[in-house]
């Protein structure tokens, strides 16, 4: 269990930097629309900035998605944990430490079991040990869509597959897979690491930041998540496969079953499991049917004949199939460059952000829209 999980984060002493006035001719395009391609938008729009988004996919988010219908109270797909506090909510936004009314609750599961060598164990003294702040009955998704997409929904186009990013005199040309070509002045690359990493965008024009295979040192984990409902609830608030020494090791393999209903304003048993590894996981090569079946085969073994009698319905997200995506988030960093050294703006023309870039906030939704108003003072500066 990594640090980012067993540790109850520290409020950021970071705030949304206040962004100036740009000029109101200058014309921003952001290359995605996950939280931070969303935050940036969002605050350069409000500083006066021209602003489109190009979307690979078909949806808004990123690794935010939400599940709706499966279960009486909205699901998070993606990313769940606000690894914060509150607070943090008001600072994406530029708000300061401001309560937006957004109910959250204090995460603290109280019942924790162990699966190691065929049997199952019980370890509570971790409720001691583990606290967290989780959405109430929204989710991060929800979050975005409520304060940040009104003001800049209509600026967001889908399906646009950027496949080179080169000049045109003084402006910076962005070509699309489909073989259109759009201007902009500035641009403001969001997408996940692992895009970057299998060079998906190709920088020409002396625009690429100069030490880009540096970037292969750095660990874009493997992951997917997946819910269960159950007519009945016969598994605890947290259940890890391992032994405890090998599930509280610093790292960033995390492996977890958790009460996905914990906290919320529902009686529904619905069981989350969340996988992320810095290895390629065996089950993320899986179809949806399949890593479905294995979950509940592992289940069975652990919980009894109870699984499959209990069993309602199952939903799969992986994250590891995800074409635009490809896995969860970045991890360790084993070179010797900082990704904020790597990535630094080019030209005063191409421009990075993402949870990669979120510093001490890494891997989170925070991190990445931190991240973005960190890109965005820039951008209006330059």
């Amino acid at each position: 269990m990594d640090r980012r999980t067993f540790t109850f984060a520290a409020a950021s002493l970071m705030c949304a930097p206040h962004v100036v006035s740009a000029k109101p001719s200058q014309h921003v395009t952001i290359i995605g629309a996950g939280s931070a391609g969303l935050t940036a938008a969002y605050h350069l729009t409000k500083s006066g900035v021209r602003v489109q988004i190009l979307e690979a996919s078909q949806s808004w988010g990123g690794r935010l998605k939400r599940l709706s219908g499966f279960a009486d109270v909205p699901l998070d797909l993606g990313a769940e944990w606000i690894h914060d506090e509150p607070e943090v909510l008001g600072r994406i936004l530029g708000h300061g430490e401001t309560d937006l009314g957004v109910a959250t609750i204090n995460y603290q599961p109280q019942t924790y079991q162990f699966w190691h060598n065929g049997q199952l164990n019980d370890f509570n003294l971790l409720r001691h040990g583990y606290g967290e702040v989780k959405f109430f009955d929204i989710t991060w998704y929800g979050f975005f869509e409520r304060f940040v997409l009104p003001s800049i929904r209509e600026k967001v186009i889908f399906g646009a597959v950027v496949s080179q990013v080169s000049k045109q005199g003084a402006q910076t040309a962005i070509r699309l897979s489909d073989g259109r070509t759009l201007t902009t002045d500035k641009v403001l690359v969001t997408v996940p690491l692992s895009v970057l990493q299998s060079a998906q965008i190709a920088f020409q024009d002396g625009l690429a930041p100069p030490d880009m295979p540096a970037l292969q040192d750095i660990d874009f984990g493997s992951g997917f998540k997946l819910f269960l409902k159950f007519r009945e609830r016969f598994y605890p608030d947290m259940l890890f496969e391992g032994s405890r020494a090998s599930v509280l090791a610093d790292t960033w393999a995390e492996k977890i079953y958790y009460d996905a209903a914990f906290g919320k304003p529902t009686q529904q048993n619905i069981l989350g499991l969340f996988t992320v590894s810095d290895q390629r996981l065996r089950r993320a090569k899986l179809n949806n049917a399949a890593l479905l079946a294995d979950v509940l085969e592992e289940l069975t073994k652990i919980f009894g004949p109870v699984v499959r009698e209990a069993f309602i319905d199952g939903v799969v997200q992986n994250w590891s199939l995800e074409r635009f995506i490809m896995g969860s988030y970045s991890m360790d960093n084993h070179g010797q460059k900082d990704i904020s050294d790597i990535l630094k703006p080019v030209e005063g023309r191409v421009f990075f952000a993402g949870e990669a870039l979120g510093e001490d906030d890494q891997s989170t939704v925070q991190g990445a829209a931190f991240s973005a108003t960190r890109a965005v003072e820039q951008i209006v500066a330059s």
